[in-house]
């Protein structure tokens, strides 16, 4: 059970577990909880698995989730094997998280309903039309103003609260790539899987399939209990407009030259752009801060994004369970800042590295890529497996250091290396302490001849 903070602040979260310690917590979101929620699939990290194992929302996600246990890489263009990645049991039960398979529709209502149930007032048709950090005050469309000690963007990269905060519209460059996110039956993507692909793997292991092809890639997993697949389809595109809120438009058979389910044939697009890092996530008035895609807009691609939304919600949540006083606020935004911010930043990093790697145009460095994947397979090796000789590969140290954070212990470190010592200076104790002055001037002993000091 979550410690309950022994102060109750009210917190206003513009598109977003607060709730979980005591806080009194109200969601404003612009939609009505389901055209956003997202019918397509999600790839939740162990670093994120045990995170909502320890809200205590494990069942629920072995309901609607399948576990992963391979990771399978080919061509896009011929399908050949290119090799495999076995996530080892024991590993990941030391790590204390999966690697789960569902969809943005399923993650939501469990997350949805667990705050309910923790009394957050999720108000939803609520479009917020301006912030104002100093007042700590948000107006919406309805022409409401509510008020709140503390303000969490938590609407995306397009949302508001980056705006509020840089002081600008910032609407990110393209790169020339876009995600293409469709669902389509398990039966159609299955139907002329290569012998080679099928004897490598056992499909009730629930694998991820990464295809590297000629400047694009494609990421595909089982969803709803293995009746349907995921796919992420990673290609060079001149788009410079495309964002989840979007209807489906994308005509996913003219970009894919295997057959398509037809449902598939209207796709979402996401275009991929680059964000300016946000150098502060913390406004001046020490009441208004963002959080997740709005602090930092990893590609829509990335296994990562919702995994580092929801740290950045889990470490708010372990800081401010701590509140015993309004001056607290501050010391408690910007050390989530502090906590958060490398992580998030060198995460972004690694994101992108993957999406290069698997989107490589054909030549030297295609080649050599994909040899050196091909010769550990025919080794009988896993694609992240060291060399003879070898502790560990570069890759697989990342890897591990990624799903095996726990970013409540660094938030729990934090508390105790920092927020308890400054409790402890403005204590009276403390206090008196300091006006204490020791000098060898005014230094003396005292012998006490009593009796009861001789028997000492």
């Amino acid at each position: 059970m979550p410690l309950e903070a022994p102060l109750r602040i009210r917190f206003l979260v513009v598109g977003g577990a607060l709730a979980r310690v005591g806080h009194e917590v109200a969601v404003l979101e612009k939609d009505d909880g389901q055209s956003n929620s997202g019918h397509h699939g999600i790839r939740i990290p162990p670093n994120m698995t045990k995170i909502l194992s320890n809200w205590g929302l494990k069942p629920q996600l072995q309901d609607v989730g399948l576990v992963s246990r391979i990771l399978l890489f080919s061509r896009l263009e011929n399908e050949e094997l290119l090799g495999t990645q076995v996530w080892d049991y024991e590993v990941l039960k030391e790590m204390r998280g999966e690697f789960l398979l569902t969809t943005h529709a399923e993650l939501h209502r469990i997350l949805s309903d667990a705050a309910v149930a923790h009394g957050v007032n999720i108000r939803y048709d609520a479009q917020v039309v301006s912030i104002d950090p100093d007042l700590g005050q948000v107006r919406l469309a309805s022409g409401d103003t509510l008020s709140a000690d503390v303000i969490i963007g938590a609407d995306g990269e397009t949302g508001i609260s980056r705006d509020v905060l840089v002081g600008q519209h910032d609407r990110g460059t393209p790169v020339g790539m876009s995600v293409i996110h469709a669902t389509f039956s398990t039966t159609i993507a299955t139907k002329e899987m290569p012998d080679a692909i099928r004897q490598a793997v056992d499909l009730e292991d629930n694998v991820i399939f990464a295809g590297f092809g000629n400047g694009c890639g494609a990421a595909a997993w089982p969803i709803h209990q293995r009746k349907e697949v995921a796919l992420e389809f990673i290609l060079r595109d001149p788009a410079t407009e495309g964002t989840w809120g979007d209807a489906p438009c994308t005509d996913l058979s003219a970009l894919v030259p295997s057959p398509c389910d037809p449902r598939a044939t209207n796709a979402v697009r996401t275009v991929i752009k680059d964000y300016s890092p946000l150098e502060s996530w913390v406004h001046d008035s020490a009441r208004f801060v963002v959080i997740g895609q709005a602090a930092h807009a990893f590609p829509a691609i990335a296994v990562q994004a919702v995994a580092m939304a929801v740290e950045d919600a889990a470490v708010l949540g372990k800081l401010f369970c701590h509140l015993s006083s309004r001056d607290q606020i501050s010391s408690f935004l910007w050390a989530f800042q502090d906590i958060r911010q490398k992580r998030c930043a060198t995460l972004h990093q690694v994101e992108l590295g993957y999406i290069w790697f698997m989107t490589l145009q054909d030549g030297p460095h295609q080649q050599a890529r994909d040899e050196g994947l091909k010769e550990r397979y025919r080794a009988g090796k896993n694609v992240m497996s060291a060399e003879d000789g070898e502790e560990e590969t570069p890759q697989w140290r990342d890897v591990r250091a990624t799903f095996d954070y726990d970013c409540e212990d660094h938030a729990d470190d934090w508390w105790v290396q920092w927020g308890l010592l400054r409790e402890r200076a403005k204590s009276p104790e403390a206090s008196q302490a300091r006006d204490l002055v020791f000098t060898w001037s005014n230094m003396g002993v005292a012998v006490d001849q009593s009796t009861d000091a001789k028997r000492e």
